[in-house]
């Protein structure tokens, strides 16, 4: 059996009750493997005797030590036990709160095993967690390497370890090492049901260290063959031959006009891209790519030059946004970019209704439509392409992934293209989207400053409001964004709405909008053209500007409570604004009473610009469980690899996956067995 296949419920194991298989479900853990992968969050180290006198230098004490007697403090339910004991060292105390009962345990007299955390407090020696046992022959647990698990509920260390010690002794010797030997003796990996005892129950901390380094490579392993597999069935169904070469030609004739109508030259990073696709384009070439790129680098012009090639083919594009904010300005930025040279541009949103939507529709089956921009509108049903090979989905981690297969579902195995202003870390990027081409845009368009950023202390807007003042009388524009829309009973935040009435106050004579989720539609997009135009001097929104809004003569961005905003997001804000010629600033006020991560995440603000390090800094802070959304798109379920100290590891697993199912992709080759009979057993499982 493999590890992957030990599904048996946690409850089948002896003394799991109702309380401890809830407590065990808010931790992740519902089955054997999960109990398994329930890896020790620390170990403490008993292999070595330490006197009471150690707890004077700050150690954890184990020792052997005589019960002296017993006395109480406290009165009523109050009176609490205390233990008097003592070693050739020093004398202490045992705190027993809400256990008493240790008294008929802890019997004068007695010599016992005795560890735990020690402190000088009140005068004496004394420690509330501990650990003891009676003395004999055998100190067991008391001279060994005891693992310290995460803990939920009533859960206790005691009865992890027994059902964990229960799980090993039953099923770890039975469990079929996928991996082939040659590659376990290369990577210097002991067998996975080896490494399973040996976590849980190491003789050293070195052995302990090594086990974890077999199963994280195990891990990233499996998923990196999961990813390499996928991107040979996307090549598998690839055209299997390069377009006619009049239609090549066609089509770099298209993107030539598009080149020769822009008012700038192209960046490095952007025509790197672009030939990139375009070499795998012309060789017939199945493109499936993640296209990340800093705020404001030109993913989405790119993204355009892509998308001619597959127009000069006589094919169909679908461009894909999650919000009608964004898909609206990505439809107009094609109207003004691609129209002119000639390609047909229609935009569909669930606003969309009766004549004008049964119109587009035929036509786009017809195949009348080249490019079709839209938000979840482009999923429905009812919405058929006569030819689509291209589909394009920005912030694609707001999509989920049904919803990114319904789309490519609509055509003959359509080529992707992902794109993010959200960069994800280039470890994480190739574990979540191993089986994708990743390309970054880098480099910025010539000319761009850098946005100058400032934090500021609730209680000095005024400062900054006078800032701002400053910067609208010269002309320019500003955002004030709040995490709440209305004011809340249980949050003592700022509020858009009443922020709102409050600016106009601050800023008189100043036209000021509201802009958030809850606006419909077609009135968020009226106040988005206006600020567009310029009629709207002060935007007063919440994070629903995230995304997508590109006004150019808008030069400040104030962020109230910054400290309720991820990097990620602040990042985002900040550069909704510098995309102009003048300088523009950001203003990040924050609460008097911060968190140590909510310091953290200020400091990276102010001294890093570059979305890709602040992704990198971001991913050390958090962790790669909801890092651009992986988690909720049910990509990334990682219960050993740590991605943020595991990359080489990570490089080497993918190294390994894809170079076996190059040389041998069928997993014909007898050393490759196990892992053959797994890829069966899990694709029955899916199916």
């Amino acid at each position: 059996m493999y590890l992957t296949e030990l599904s048996t419920p946690v409850s089948h194991l002896k003394g799991v009750g109702p309380s401890t298989l809830a407590d065990l479900k808010s931790l992740g853990v519902t089955m054997l493997r999960d109990l398994l992968l329930h890896l020790p969050r620390d170990y403490e180290d008993r292999s070595h005797r330490r006197p009471l006198q150690a707890a004077f230098e700050g150690l954890s004490v184990n020792t052997v030590a005589y019960v002296e007697g017993h006395e109480f403090f406290g009165f009523g339910k109050q009176k609490t036990l205390k233990v008097h004991i003592k070693d050739e060292s020093a004398a202490a105390y045992l705190v027993c709160f809400g256990r008493n009962f240790l008294a008929q345990k802890l019997l004068p007299g007695m010599r016992i095993y005795v560890a735990g955390s020690f402190s000088y407090r009140f005068g004496e020696l004394q420690s509330a967690a501990f650990d003891f046992e009676p003395w004999s022959d055998d100190p067991g647990r008391f001279a060994a390497i005891i693992p310290v698990y995460p803990l939920a509920g009533r859960l206790t260390q005691t009865l992890l370890r027994k059902i964990i010690g229960q799980t090993i002794r039953q099923y770890a010797d039975n469990l079929t090492d996928e991996l082939p030997e040659e590659l376990r003796r290369r990577r210097s990996l002991v067998p996975e049901s080896q490494a399973l005892r040996n976590v849980h129950l190491p003789q050293t901390l070195s052995e302990a260290s090594d086990a974890r380094r077999t199963l994280a490579y195990h891990e990233l392993f499996l998923l990196q063959f999961a990813a390499g597999r996928r991107a040979v069935e996307r090549r598998r169904g690839a055209p299997g031959k390069p377009p006619d070469t009049r239609l090549i030609e066609s089509a770099t004739a298209l993107q030539n006009k598009l080149r020769a109508r822009l008012p700038f030259a192209l960046t490095e990073d952007q025509d790197r891209v672009i030939r990139s696709h375009f070499e795998s384009f012309s060789g017939g070439n199945r493109v499936a790519m993640l296209l990340q790129g800093e705020v404001g680098s030109g993913k989405t012009l790119v993204a355009f030059f892509m998308s001619l090639l597959y127009v000069g083919a006589k094919q169909q594009v679908a461009f894909m946004a999650p919000t009608e904010l964004l898909a609206r300005q990505h439809a107009e930025n094609a109207a003004r970019f691609l129209e002119p040279i000639g390609v047909r541009i229609a935009f569909l949103s669930g606003n969309l209704k009766g004549t004008a939507r049964t119109q587009l529709l035929a036509a786009l089956k017809r195949g009348e439509i080249d490019l079709l921009v839209g938000t979840h509108a482009v999923f429905t049903e009812s919405v058929e392409f006569r030819d689509l090979r291209l589909a394009v989905v920005d912030e694609q981690h707001r999509f989920g992934v049904a919803q990114r297969n319904s789309l490519i579902g609509k055509g003959r195995n359509p080529d992707t293209i992902m794109m993010t202003a959200t960069p994800i870390p280039r470890t994480l990027a190739l574990s979540v989207f191993g089986d994708l081409d990743v390309q970054e845009i880098r480099t910025m368009p010539a000319g761009r400053k850098r946005v100058e950023t400032h934090l500021a202390r609730q209680g000095n807007e005024q400062k900054v409001y006078d800032w701002v003042r400053r910067e609208i009388a010269s002309g320019h524009q500003a955002y004030f964004v709040y995490p709440l829309i209305e004011q809340s009973d249980k949050l003592e935040l700022k509020d858009a709405e009443s922020m709102h009435k409050e600016l106009t106050q601050v800023f008189p004579g100043a036209t000021i909008g509201l802009l958030h989720s809850r606006i419909p539609e077609d009135s968020k997009h009226e106040i988005m053209e206006r600020f567009a135009h310029g009629t709207i001097d002060l935007l007063v929104a919440t994070s629903v500007v995230e995304v997508g809004v590109d006004v150019a003569n808008a030069t400040c961005m104030v962020v109230e409570h910054a400290e309720r905003f991820g990097l990620a997001a602040l990042h985002q804000l900040r550069g909704r604004v510098g995309r102009g010629p003048a300088q523009a600033y950001a203003f990040l006020l924050y609460s008097p009473e911060l968190t140590e991560e909510g310091k953290q995440r200020l400091k990276i603000m102010l001294s890093e610009s570059d979305g890709f390090r602040i992704a990198e800094e971001d991913l050390k802070l958090r962790g790669p469980g909801d890092i651009s959304g992986t988690q909720q798109s049910g990509y990334l379920q990682l219960a050993v690899a740590d991605l943020s100290r595991d990359m080489e590891l990570m490089l080497e697993a993918r190294e390994d996956a894809f170079t076996l199912l190059e040389s041998d992709p069928g997993l014909l080759s007898p050393e490759h067995e196990n892992l053959r009979k797994l890829e069966a057993a899990t694709f029955a499982e899916e199916t």
